[in-house]
């Protein structure tokens, strides 16, 4: 794992030999297998299920679309590229194979952008505004917005900014021997992750401000003047949730965008930092469906339904879908 979780976005490791293989194949076929089956059952359980079809989980759906693509198809291909110590789907698909490991991580950050934005309007506006701005086939387009955007973003390395291709590391992803591959990590890739971290960090906190000049209560429980006033504290629980799986992401992903991003320009971090920080980021990508379930009741009451087989989920008194 620790050779093809660093070498698929940095081009400075050199390949791990014998025992290092070994542990890197192993780890890396963990990874794959886990998280191909929690993004699976995210995916099935949102096809599956119409409790499951809101415009939030429509978000989380292109989340672990992304994540499946980078669990089921880039862990087990990068792993038998270090194997053979050559492109296993041949040279010709090395530059695909790298920009589809940065359009999936674009994707993913897109996707965390339109999560905080659905949670503010949920919270700060009317419920006709969120209906109208995420109605089933808005949220159809922001997707395909945010899908649109992440092909653009990997467009810049196939015209001469950068390139992808097979780097010393073994591994399909940035090419060293470009003279503008730093600069697509530094102005693209880094750009863009931290544009996407503030923009998320200034939603939750305007949810924040505004909560707190609010009364929270439980509209179903109390006779209200001006129900339009309050905030329910299932909405709001919720939105909670979302900001601890933000965060998670957060953790997981910052520290290997921030060394990354330094050592492209200059190669002096350790390389056990490395491994340990870009195996973190990998790591990501195998946690997200399993926090879903643990923080998100309705895709835990989907999960136990998809387990047992069972074709419709089981009603349960007062439970809520959005």
């Amino acid at each position: 794992m620790a050779n093809q979780t660093v070498t698929s976005v940095s081009p400075t490791l050199s390949p791990s030999p014998g025992y290092g293989l070994v542990i890197s194949s192993t780890v890396t076929g963990i990874f794959s297998a886990v998280g191909t089956i929690g993004n699976g059952m995210v995916i099935t359980a949102f096809c599956t299920y119409r409790q499951v079809r809101t415009s939030a989980n429509s978000f989380i759906l292109s989340i672990s679309i992304s994540d499946i693509i980078i669990t089921g198809f880039q862990y087990p291909v990068g792993m038998a590229s270090s194997i053979i110590g050559a492109p296993s789907l041949g040279h010709a698909m090395c530059p695909v194979l790298g920009a589809l490991f940065y359009f999936s991580i674009y994707v993913s950050l897109s996707s965390m952008v339109l999560i905080a934005f659905n949670r503010y309007i949920r919270v700060t506006k009317s419920p006709q505004t969120h209906m109208k701005l995420f109605s089933p086939f808005r949220s159809f387009l922001w997707i395909l917005l945010s899908w649109v955007v992440s092909v653009l973003l990997v467009v810049p390395a196939f015209v001469g900014y950068g390139e992808f291709g097979w780097n010393r590391s073994r591994i399909c992803g940035i090419m060293e021997g470009s003279p503008y591959s730093a600069h697509y990590v530094s102005t693209v890739y880094g750009t863009f992750y931290w544009l996407t971290f503030c923009v998320v960090v200034f939603l939750y906190v305007r949810i924040y401000l505004f909560v707190k000049h609010s009364v929270v209560t439980m509209a179903a429980n109390q006779n209200l003047a001006n129900p339009g006033q309050y905030v329910s504290e299932r909405v709001i629980k919720q939105t909670k949730h979302m900001f601890i799986i933000f965060i998670t992401f957060t953790v997981c992903t910052a520290p290997s965008v921030l060394l990354y991003s330094i050592n492209v320009h200059v190669d002096f971090l350790p390389f056990g930092v490395i491994v340990v920080s870009f195996m973190l980021y990998r790591l990501n990508y195998v946690l997200n469906p399993f926090l879903y379930a643990w923080k998100l009741p309705l895709f835990k009451r989907a999960f136990k339904a998809l387990i047992r087989c069972k074709r419709q989920l089981p009603f349960q008194p007062g439970a809520h879908v959005n």
